[in-house]
């Protein structure tokens, strides 16, 4: 009984070694990536980071080192075939879709289809404020401003003092007219903490609204933690009729 109790754990020790070494292999063919694109040798780091994933079909970092050195070296449509690849194999890589989403919209400048790529992502993962914000990015270059308002505020929800959301809740605001609108809702995340963004736009607001006492209340607030801002914010009002 004791001899096939041995058998065993040899067979099972051999059959672990068998399965790690691919693995390590691939590990090893990953960082030689990494190290030829920081020297430059794009093509060679390419050749690394396919090997890796030869080896392990779900690396997902190897998918991304990739993507991101065909992208690079000009090539956006072998990066979204390689991620395009990489999502079929895993349907829940979600940095694989905002990945094939980002090229969209930078490179090959086709936001509605980064949109389809964005919403896929944060189907998938709920909680990501970059996720989000990306996608109110989109809706504001298309001027599609109410959903760019939408996706900004559940950026906000997730982390109230991502300063890229405010960013894009703030141009679409004011792009909207919709001061009123925008003071209520920055109100709420100052209520939450206090931030430099929210009391910037909303000072901008107060003075489109023509209401310079409120406008010189966020003033004296701003001036507090970012003085560079208050002056942006101080000539808006001294330039107020």
């Amino acid at each position: 009984m004791l001899k096939y109790f041995y058998t065993f754990l040899f067979c099972l020790f051999a059959f672990i070694t068998a399965n790690a070494q691919p693995a390590k292999q691939a590990t090893a063919y990953f960082h030689n990536g990494l190290a030829f694109e920081q020297k430059g040798m794009f093509n060679e780091a390419i050749v690394s980071f396919k090997k890796a994933i030869a080896l392990n079909k779900k690396y997902d970092s190897a998918y991304l080192e990739a993507a991101t050195v065909y992208s690079k070296i000009s090539q956006p449509d072998s990066a979204i075939w390689l991620l395009n690849s990489a999502v079929k194999i895993n349907p829940a890589f979600t940095g694989g879709y905002a990945a094939i989403a980002t090229i969209y919209r930078n490179e090959k400048r086709n936001v509605d289809t980064a949109i389809i790529y964005y919403l896929k992502a944060v189907q998938i993962d709920t909680a990501n404020k970059a996720f989000f914000t990306d996608l109110a990015w989109c809706y504001n270059a298309k001027l599609n401003y109410w959903e760019a308002v939408r996706y900004g505020i559940r950026a906000l929800e997730i982390d109230n003092n991502y300063k890229s959301a405010y960013n894009e809740l703030g141009h679409a605001y004011r792009a909207l007219k919709a001061y009123e609108e925008c003071i209520a809702q920055f109100k709420k995340n100052l209520a939450i903490s206090v931030n430099e963004l929210p009391l910037l736009y909303s000072g901008y607001c107060y003075t489109e609204l023509h209401q310079k006492e409120d406008a010189l209340k966020i003033y004296d607030e701003l001036n507090k933690l970012n003085p560079k801002m208050a002056g942006a914010l101080k000539k808006k009002i001294d330039a107020m009729q």
